[in-house]
């Protein structure tokens, strides 16, 4: 069964590396930390060294982290119940002064200036703590200069557990949990770190006497050695969920974090453990560390197991224990550690052994990063694996991965994004927010570059820089010449929370040079148009054409003339320019006019009807009479006969062959000066006496208009 279990896993894993290729891609977050160990001054200090050579050789460990692609410093500050910081709980370091308690001459705080050199480069600050061991190895306790009066294996002697040639702090006194806890506190509450992490060092392998500390605080755990086990697992519960709390209460932005053992459990049930050999050792049965409860009931952040063997290693391969811990992050951030202190020796002999881990770490879907055991090592470079991380696997940034559950306010997008050519780069500059949430506060900017103007923030190729703080400027200085881009830029808070980006520029600052030619168009039915390409005269740019436009497109019968029209021509840069064409409009507004063959009708004496005739000195093309009714239409000539006394106003509409219109009115009026009989109606006036209308014969009409009079009815 567990030979099936393995195929089964092994051709998943195959599956997840056929695309790990593309996964190789870095990821736009990804934790790259490196463990910098201070215990034995395996990474540093160096204790005969004076404050400044040390502050020197930490500043070198940093950058040389940065220039790695790093983006996370995990540094021993507590490596056997002593400080490199000052302390009124634990002595000094023996390894930064040469002398357990001693202070370092001149004074100056290890921790304080590690936090502000990491804040420098844009690096992730962890505190490393070792929670419980106190002496490392019996044989030197006697050394006072390695162990001072005042530390606590002197001080509490009654505290100690030892196991082997090593004296741990007994986890199952509270205590003891107190003690840690209240260490750990100070730190959190004296120095802006950004997380505290536990090493893997619990209970230690071995004998363990504890009887007095179990009979004094069963806590209900049975007297067996299933009991037992169980009662130590919860002792290093406690501590666990105690701090986590109290971290939580206090700075809840600050990350829990522990790094155990590779190996859980071994067992054939993925439920129960990783298909591992039930030889290798297992920290939930040998250090009693239940780190899946601890991700399970949310204690912890973030779990860096140290998956310490090479890929294919017989009983703890690498293949197969990583997609485990992927399995098992309970919705908690799983980073893995890695051996780098083993390239070069056997089954670490293939220089790409580190690249092809971080490979499959990438094409997991929850594990969130890695951090590699130790400083020192990628410093020798064996095989040259650390020049590979370098130039390939870390050459793009990444951003630290956000936790979600310590937060989810986003901090405000920075605005007024600008470009502007420097000497031997493209200088961004910006404007970012001020908050006043702790958790609002920007700590760093991202900055994203793309071919195109929407550019997708979550796509990894276009992120291009993490400023290392909150300054708001960033230099380019991989910009082709000839290339073009679009750039936006977004904040990051203390968690890695994204704001919105900002406005977006480019790095092109030469406008389009607009030419233009002059046009001529025709009208049809009274309407033209042409095209902003019409009148370009070979217009141009180093980046592209993005959209042309013209200030006038459609002409009609107002626009018959010269027209000056601007063209104006918009990059890809979003620059613009313009210049002006003219435009000629042809075509022909008719000029009609009306003629009436009288000016006026009287019905009942003289013509009866006038006859109305259109003219156009353009030489129209066709006339249209309104109103037509009542009038007897021939074309150019209409006749109108009336019936009734009126005014009556008629237009006529010509039109010219390019369909412009025109129109032409006259009025004739209407007089009614019937009187039966074949009279006539005359307003007669006499010299004496009030006007009143006559009657008289069509022949004697003219006589009384000679005389003032006028035909038709008085009014």
């Amino acid at each position: 069964m567990k030979k099936l279990l393995l195929a089964a896993a092994a051709t998943l894993l195959a599956a997840s590396l056929a695309h790990a290729d593309t996964a190789n891609l870095s990821p736009k977050r990804e934790l790259r930390g490196v463990w910098i160990s201070t215990h034995l001054s395996l990474d540093w200090p160096n204790r005969t060294q004076t404050p400044d050579q040390q502050r020197a050789a930490l500043a070198a460990i940093l950058d040389h982290n940065l220039a790695t692609g790093m983006n996370a410093a995990f540094l021993q500050v507590r490596s056997q119940s002593d400080a490199l910081y000052p302390s009124e709980l634990e002595p000094w370091s023996y390894y930064l002064t040469n002398n357990q308690g001693s202070a370092p001459a001149p004074s100056w705080d290890p921790l304080q200036f590690a936090i502000a050199e990491s804040r420098k480069r844009g690096l992730e600050f962890h505190a490393w703590i070792n929670p419980y061991r106190a002496v490392a190895n019996t044989a030197t306790e006697t050394n006072t200069a390695q162990y001072a009066a005042n530390h606590v294996s002197r001080t509490h002697p009654e505290w100690m557990l030892t196991v082997g040639t090593v004296k741990i702090l007994n986890p199952g006194l509270a205590a003891v949990r107190e003690h840690v806890t209240k260490v750990i506190m100070d730190i959190v509450e004296r120095y802006d770190v950004d997380g505290i992490h536990f090493d893997d060092y619990f209970y230690p392998a071995g004998t363990i006497n504890d009887d007095a500390a179990y009979a004094a605080d069963p806590r209900g755990f049975p007297a067996t050695a299933a009991g037992r086990a169980d009662w130590r697992r919860d002792n290093i519960n406690l501590l666990i969920a105690g701090v986590g709390e109290r971290i939580r209460a206090v700075k809840p932005w600050v990350k829990f974090g522990v790094s155990p053992s590779g190996i859980y459990r071994s067992s054939t049930d993925p439920a129960l453990g990783s298909p591992t050999s039930s030889g290798a050792s297992q920290h939930f049965v040998t250090n009693f560390a239940d780190t899946r409860s601890w991700l399970r009931e949310g204690w912890v952040d973030y779990l860096a197991p140290q998956v310490y063997w090479y890929m294919g290693q017989a009983g703890s391969d690498y293949k197969l224990l990583v997609p485990w811990w992927n399995e098992n992050a309970y919705g908690r951030h799983m980073y893995i550690g890695i051996a780098d202190y083993k390239m070069g020796t056997a089954g670490w002999l293939d220089a790409k052994q580190v690249a092809n881990q971080i490979a499959l770490n990438r094409a997991q879907t929850h594990i969130a990063g890695q951090i590699h055991f130790r400083h020192a090592f990628l410093q020798a470079n064996p095989l040259g694996y650390r020049t590979d991380l370098q130039q390939n696997v870390y050459k793009r940034p990444a951003l630290v991965p956000a936790m979600p559950w310590k937060g989810s306010v986003a901090p405000l997008a920075p605005s007024a994004l600008a470009a502007t050519q420097g000497e031997s780069a493209l200088v961004l500059s910006w404007t970012g927010s001020d908050a006043r949430d702790e958790l609002e506060k920007v700590r760093q900017f991202a900055v994203y570059r793309s071919a195109e103007r929407t550019i997708d923030i979550e796509a990894p190729q276009n992120l291009i820089g993490v400023t290392h703080d909150a300054s708001n400027a960033f230099a380019d200085t991989k910009v082709e010449a000839g290339k073009y881009y679009y750039y936006t830029v977004t904040a990051l808070n203390r968690l890695s929370r994204e704001s919105a980006p900002s406005n977006v520029v480019s790095n092109d600052f030469e406008a389009p040079t607009v030419r233009t030619r002059d046009v001529s168009v025709t009208l049809a039915n009274g309407a033209a148009s042409l095209q902003p390409a019409d009148i370009d005269g070979g217009t141009g740019d180093n980046w592209g054409i993005e959209s042309l436009s013209a200030s006038q497109t459609s002409f009609s019968c107002g626009d018959i003339g010269v027209r000056k029209v601007v063209l104006s021509a918009i990059d890809k840069a979003g620059l613009s320019a313009s210049g002006e064409a003219t435009v000629t409009v042809i075509g022909r507004v008719p000029q009609p006019a009306i003629a009436a063959s009288v000016n006026a009708i009287t019905l009942g004496y003289g013509a009866q009807s006038v006859v109305l005739t259109a003219s156009d000195a353009g030489a129209g093309t066709g006339f249209a009479w309104v109103p037509a009714a009542g009038l007897a239409v021939n074309g150019a000539t209409a006749t109108f006969t009336p019936t009734a006394a009126g005014s009556y106003t008629f237009t006529v509409q010509a039109f010219s062959e390019n369909g412009c219109p025109a129109v032409a009115s006259v009025t004739v009026p209407v007089i009614d000066a019937r009187c039966g009989d074949g009279k006539v109606a005359v307003c007669h006036k006499p010299g004496q006496g009030s006007a009143g209308t006559i009657c008289v014969a069509p022949g004697a009409v003219q006589a009384f208009i000679a005389k003032g009079e006028t035909p038709g009815a008085c009014q």
